[in-house]
């Protein structure tokens, strides 16, 4: 194989569509040339940051084909030839651009993904299950505005305790993720019918530096002050800002129900 064999395959190497004789050709190849290898070396480690960095998407295979013949057909590079000894592979100029804009993003732009134990969408859910299995119990049950009181004396933000009418009973417990201070807030509306509150400091949940939030949910939130969605099984989460506060009730109440229960006065 020479280097013109070499930069019609090496793609077809990298994505593993060369049989096991030409890929080992390929291979060989690069023992004997430095630039070559070099080449190799660079699409895989592109490869690897693409892979690990975007959402992959598969496209149709005459469309693949067809991007891989533009970019490495054509003419040679003769000022590059001229310039560095050896002609350059279209084909390694976009991995490069790429590989560098990946660099640069992952830099500058934070990564959207948020830990599933610190996600508070998945922590209310995890806890809603909790509560109705009987392993997280409340460390008080009083009227709400005494299980209000409660809870403002242990966090930093002003909890959130909705008049619940039929309540039969309200509960509070407090606790600590990583340094984050919570409030969570129970009632019992008679029968199996339990609502559970999530609470943390709004810019805490916002941040999202310890808890956090999908991006698409911090910005309904901050466009309407409301996010609602509705799971299979039934459960249904709701989360709004309130005062310094970002609440998330977990049900499995009809949501027009639950929305006009979380909605009634609060107590001053």
């Amino acid at each position: 194989m020479n280097c013109t064999e070499f930069h019609q395959d090496v793609c077809e190497c990298i994505d593993k569509r060369l049989s096991a004789q030409r890929t080992g050709d390929l291979l060989e190849h690069t023992k004997r040339c430095p630039h070559c290898k070099y080449e190799y070396d660079s699409l895989q480690a592109v490869k690897h940051v693409v892979h690990t960095k975007l959402q992959y998407k598969s496209v149709p295979a005459d469309l693949y084909y067809s991007i891989v013949k533009a970019t490495s057909g054509g003419a040679d590079h003769v000022w590059f030839k001229k310039l560095f000894g050896f002609t350059f592979n279209p084909v390694i100029a976009f991995v490069i651009v790429l590989f560098f804009a990946v660099g640069i993003y992952s830099l500058f732009i934070p990564s959207s993904s948020m830990p599933d134990d610190a996600n508070i969408i998945s922590q209310s859910l995890k806890n809603y299950q909790a509560v109705i299995g009987g392993s997280i119990k409340p460390a008080m049950v009083d009227k709400e505005e005494n299980v209000r009181n409660y809870l403002e004396k242990g966090v930093s933000f002003s909890v959130n305790v909705p008049k619940m009418p039929g309540c039969s009973w309200c509960g509070a417990v407090l606790s600590n993720f990583k340094g984050t201070k919570l409030a969570h807030v129970v009632y019992g509306l008679g029968g199996e019918k339990v609502i559970y509150i999530y609470q943390a400091n709004l810019t805490d949940a916002m941040e999202g530096k310890t808890i956090g939030l999908p991006s698409d949910v911090k910005d309904e939130l901050i466009r309407t002050n409301w996010y609602t969605k509705e799971y299979p099984d039934s459960t249904i989460i709701i989360l709004w800002k309130y005062q310094n506060t970002l609440c998330a009730a977990v049900s499995k109440m009809n949501k027009d129900e639950l929305m006009a229960l979380l909605t009634e006065k609060d107590w001053k």
